[in-house]
C-alpha cells in the first residue's frame, strides 16, 4: 500500500468519526504514524487530501455501477442492478458516503465544489442513459424529472441506511424503487423540468485531456509493469497527438485497465473514445 493510500484510509476513519471540519493535519498524521512533512509531500493541503478522498470513493461507484449495468445483458434488468450495486457499494462506505451526505462546510474550497458537481454530472448521465436503455424513447423530455426523482429517492434511502445501522435487505428495496421508477416513466404525463439542472462550477462531464494525461503519467510512477509503462507513454503521444486516433487509445487502454491506477483514466478514455 502506498503512502498516500494509508493516509487516505487514515483520513477516510477520522472523518467518518469526527466530521470533515473537525479533523486536523495533525490527527490524520498521528493516526496513520507518518510526520506532517511525510503528509505534505503527498498533499499539498487538506483541501487537496480530501479532493483525493471525493476522486477516490466518487469514481469507485461511478466505476463499479457503471460497470455492473454494462454487464447486464437483460435490458429489463438492468434498473434492478443499478439500485442493488448503488446501495451495495454505499453499505460499504457508510462512513464517508455519511459525511458528504450530511455535511455542510464552510471552508471547501471552489476547487471541491466543482470536482463532486464533475462527478455529480458523469454519473447523472450515466442514469439518463440507463433509463433510455430500459425504458426508451417514451421518457423523451421528462428524463430530467426523472433523474432527479431517481436521485432523491436514493439520497432518501440512503440516509435511512445510514442513521436506522440496522441491516436492510438491499434486494427487497431495489425491487421497491425499480416498481416506482417504472411507474413513473411509464404513466407520469406532467413534466416540470424541461431541460438538466445546471449546477455551479460544474465542469464538462469529461475532465481535459491534460487532466488525464496526470493522472496517467502519476499511475506510472506506482507500476513496476514494463507492458504498462511502455502501453502508458504510448497513450500520453497518442493523447497529445493533434490526430489522436480511437482505434489506437482503446488498444493502449485495454493493456492498462486491469490495474487499478489506471483504471480511472482508462474508464474515462474508453467514456470518450468508445
Amino acid at each position: 500500500m502506498t503512502k498516500k493510500q494509508i493516509i487516505i484510509d487514515a483520513a477516510i476513519e477520522l472523518f467518518a468519526a469526527k466530521g470533515i471540519e473537525a479533523t486536523s493535519v495533525q490527527q490524520i498524521t498521528e493516526h496513520c504514524g507518518i510526520s506532517k512533512g511525510a503528509f505534505y509531500l503527498s498533499f499539498k493541503s487538506k483541501d487537496e487530501l480530501i479532493i483525493a478522498i471525493i476522486e477516490y470513493f466518487m469514481s469507485n461507484i461511478i466505476m463499479d455501477v457503471d460497470h455492473a449495468v454494462s454487464e447486464t445483458a437483460n435490458r429489463t434488468d438492468k434498473l434492478y442492478v443499478y439500485f442493488v450495486k448503488t446501495f451495495t457499494i454505499l453499505s460499504q462506505y457508510t462512513g464517508f458516503a455519511e459525511i458528504l451526505m450530511r455535511e455542510r462546510s464552510t471552508t471547501i474550497s471552489e476547487k471541491l465544489i466543482e470536482k463532486v458537481h464533475f462527478f455529480v454530472e458523469m454519473a447523472n448521465g450515466n442514469l439518463t442513459k440507463l433509463l433510455f436503455d430500459v425504458f426508451g424513447n417514451q421518457i423523451e423530455e421528462k428524463q430530467y424529472d426523472l433523474v432527479v426523482v431517481v436521485n432523491g429517492m436514493v439520497h432518501s434511502y440512503a440516509q435511512m441506511l445510514f442513521e436506522s445501522k440496522q441491516h436492510i435487505d438491499i434486494q427487497k428495496l431495489a425491487e421497491t424503487l425499480v416498481e416506482k421508477t417504472t411507474i413513473l416513466a411509464m404513466n407520469s404525463e406532467l413534466v416540470f423540468l424541461k431541460k438538466p439542472i445546471s449546477l455551479p462550477h460544474a465542469s464538462e462531464s469529461i475532465p481535459p485531456v491534460v487532466e488525464i494525461i496526470q493522472g496517467l503519467q502519476q499511475a506510472c510512477t506506482y507500476s513496476s509493469n514494463k507492458l504498462e509503462k511502455e502501453s502508458a507513454q504510448l497513450l500520453i503521444e497518442e493523447l497529445q497527438s493533434d490526430t489522436t486516433r480511437a482505434a489506437i487509445v482503446l488498444g493502449l487502454v485495454s493493456n492498462l485497465e486491469k490495474n487499478d491506477k489506471f483504471e480511472w483514466y482508462c474508464y474515462l478514455l474508453r467514456k470518450q473514445f468508445q
